[in-house]
């Protein structure tokens, strides 16, 4: 079984006159420079996925929006065509007019956003914004969870709150409820997935630390142990928080929506994680783990993010990095097909961030201006920038050496 997204069209949506983006299975990091609407892409997606989301976007006359996906052996295309939208000039108060179908082709199935299921197609999506803080929140005790009708339903309708970080997922009351439910004898795949979850928790900690589970304490507060010292959830740090979040809000999604035990095994569970900026929070020793870890973790399972890590960027295998260009409103793309793992953080942050502010470095200043010296025969200037850039620079570094051969080569022509 499978089940992702093979692209995504929209046509005047939001600031976007054309997008059209294709995607792999596995994974797929978007990246690019500031504001090439990394993230409007991914809010595309989340505005497909009920029909009250779609009035929350501008569009223009004549507007399209959908996606292809494949589930299982049928391919579906989920969206509007032309004509589907009243009062496009009225910025976030857009309306259907009319369900108008987008159009099929090659044996696609056309259907719209409420139809989802009408055809067998379980798709539901899990979108995960950039906020995965864990606020405390007080838990009164184990809580009935919904249908996974009524799951798939919820997760659709705040896919855009999700985004927007207005929306987050229940992370600790799962907690609460999957600790009482490992105990029962009804819940073999609760006990499967919590099991799993222990067993690799190892690989979403950075080396050298330790994160263990420890129990549910009488006032229902999920404790832990880092480094041997017991802590409260809410007390993790920030990346700590960002990672449990993260796998916490995946694993409640595949148990919540899936009405098979086959599917809601976190080893078999096929769909979509949608995540904005996965890098938020973690520090670099994670962003080099994370993307291995979800990947043993949820082996079957496609996911898009964002992301400004040149880190991760590194990490990807080929057709796996998605570059968009640079403030473009109309843009088609699909992944590239080489790999960045040989490249240096700054190259990557040129190259494909567009990052400007570089050249601007105390480091660049310093070397820019013993290349003037060593052009000018400036042995005195050279031995002050040198001096400087031992301050900043790391021991073993080959420029500053580089640096003094030119200079014992300006001495040596000196005293000829």
């Amino acid at each position: 079984m499978e089940s992702y997204i093979s692209s995504l069209h929209a046509e005047k949506v939001g600031l976007f006159e054309e997008l059209n983006i294709k995607f792999n299975k596995s994974f797929n990091f978007i990246v690019g420079p500031n504001g090439s609407g990394k993230t409007s892409i991914l809010r595309c997606i989340a505005l497909l996925l009920h029909g009250d989301a779609l009035k929350k976007s501008r569009y223009g006359e004549d507007s399209e929006l959908w996606i292809n996906i494949k589930y299982n052996e049928e391919s579906y295309r989920i969206g509007m065509g032309k004509g589907w939208v009243r009062d496009f000039d009225n910025y976030r108060q857009a309306a259907v007019k009319e369900w108008v179908l987008p159009p099929s082709e090659n044996g696609l199935i056309s259907l719209s956003p409420g139809q989802i299921e009408q055809r067998g197609a379980k798709f539901c999506p899990l979108i995960l914004g950039a906020y995965r803080r864990i606020d405390y929140k007080k838990i009164e005790g184990t809580k009935r969870e919904l249908s996974p009708r009524e799951q798939s339903a919820n997760y659709r309708l705040d896919g855009i709150g999700n985004l927007e970080g207005t929306s987050l997922p229940e992370v600790k009351q799962w907690i609460i409820n999957r600790i009482f439910a490992i105990h029962q004898d009804w819940a073999k795949v609760e006990r499967e997935n919590w099991d799993w979850f222990i067993e690799n928790l190892p690989l979403v900690t950075p080396k050298g630390s330790k994160l263990e589970y420890i129990e549910i304490s009488r006032h229902f507060e999920p404790v832990f142990s880092l480094n041997d010292v017991k802590c409260y959830l809410e007390e993790l740090s920030g990346g700590y928080q960002a990672v449990m979040s993260l796998l916490f809000g995946i694993f409640n999604w595949i148990e919540g929506i899936n009405d098979e035990d086959e599917g809601r095994i976190a080893k078999n569970a096929i769909g979509t994680v949608i995540i904005d900026e996965l890098d938020v929070h973690m520090h670099p020793e994670w962003q080099f783990t994370i993307k291995g870890a979800l990947e043993k973790i949820f082996p079957k399972l496609q996911f898009i993010t964002t992301t400004h890590s040149p880190h991760l960027i590194s990490m990807a295998r080929p057709n796996e990095i998605i570059i968009l260009p640079e403030f473009s409103r109309i843009i088609n793309v699909e992944a590239t097909s080489r790999t960045f793992s040989g490249w240096s953080t700054d190259q990557i942050l040129q190259d494909i961030m567009r990052v400007k502010s570089l050249e601007n470095k105390l480091y660049s200043k310093f070397f820019n201006e013993a290349r003037k010296c060593i052009e000018q025969k400036d042995i005195e200037g050279l031995n002050r920038i040198i001096v400087k850039l031992k301050e900043i620079s790391h021991p073993s570094d080959t420029i500053v050496k580089q640096l003094e051969i030119n200079r014992a080569t300006l001495k040596l022509e000196d005293e000829e």
